[in-house]
């Protein structure tokens, strides 16, 4: 196991290609979402164009590599399993936690009530086909946000690049006010907003881990077991409160995550 030598490239040529790869995924991910924002096809075929836009990333990175090839794809992308199970479990525990806590908070000061315990138990029959299928949705966002992105900008340090992944990340999701409809304007800013914090939180396990796997899964978990606590275990309105106690703990689970710092760990062979 060694440090990722922040020499590997010129820092002009990673913003080059990083600015292409930004480009390039969004471009792709607002042109495969025409037919849902402007309603050419039914409402019930989003949920079939959601997991298309997903692989743009995927798409965007693997040109990237083709025409820059600096290292072979297995060690670009991280796709590596040596010590993952570990941090897959990390970041999985920490999505639980986090959810949990936020449930409990709520609950415990009046602001959700919890559903009636049948609807519980039916919904939790479903937490790991959920987690199953989602991990494999996220598998095309993680091997570009958290894989080739992570590999090819880690001179940029941790922090770098949390944040400018996790803004770019927002605008990459945009296509997705055609699927919330008419809300709020203040509702919409926070959905977004509530992105942001994930971005550290997902880096970090790629960071620590050397593998894209636990950033794959971990992101998994946010559409999945997350979702069973927030929204099938209480019955939850949306609640400013509830969603910045989410957001703390989450930066603060990268931090922790973080709290040794150094260049980003990849697997030698």
């Amino acid at each position: 196991m060694t440090a990722l030598p922040s020499h590997r490239a010129p820092r002009r040529s990673v913003g080059v290609d990083v600015t292409w790869f930004f480009t390039i995924a969004i471009a792709l991910c607002f042109a495969l979402s025409v037919p849902m924002v402007f309603r050419l096809v039914p409402a019930d075929l989003y949920n079939l164009i959601t997991p298309i836009l997903q692989l743009t990333p995927l798409l965007a990175a693997i040109i990237m590599w083709l025409v820059r090839q600096p290292v072979p794809f297995r060690d670009t992308f991280a796709t590596s399993w040596r010590g993952a199970p570990k941090w897959i479990g990390v970041g999985v525990g920490l999505i639980a936690a986090i959810a949990a806590i936020q449930t409990a908070i709520a609950v415990a000061s009046g602001i959700w009530p919890l559903n009636p315990i049948d609807d519980i138990l039916a919904a939790s029959v479903w937490i790991i086909p959920v987690f199953v299928m989602q991990s494999v949705f996220a598998t095309g966002e993680e091997f570009g946000w958290r894989g080739w992105l992570a590999t090819r900008a880690a001179s940029w340090g941790f922090w770098r690049l949390a944040l400018v992944s996790g803004l770019v990340w927002i605008v990459w999701h945009l296509p997705v006010l055609a699927v919330i409809g008419d809300r709020p304007f203040w509702d919409i800013v926070i959905y977004f907003a509530g992105m942001l914090p994930w971005a550290p939180l997902l880096l970090a396990l790629r960071w620590r881990s050397g593998s894209v796997w636990p950033a794959v899964l971990t992101h998994g978990a946010i559409n999945s077991i997350r979702v069973f606590l927030l929204q099938s275990v209480p019955y939850a309105t949306d609640h400013l409160l509830i969603e910045m106690i989410g957001w703390v703990l989450t930066l603060a689970a990268a931090a922790w995550l973080m709290r040794r710092g150094g260049a980003m760990v990849v697997h030698g062979r």
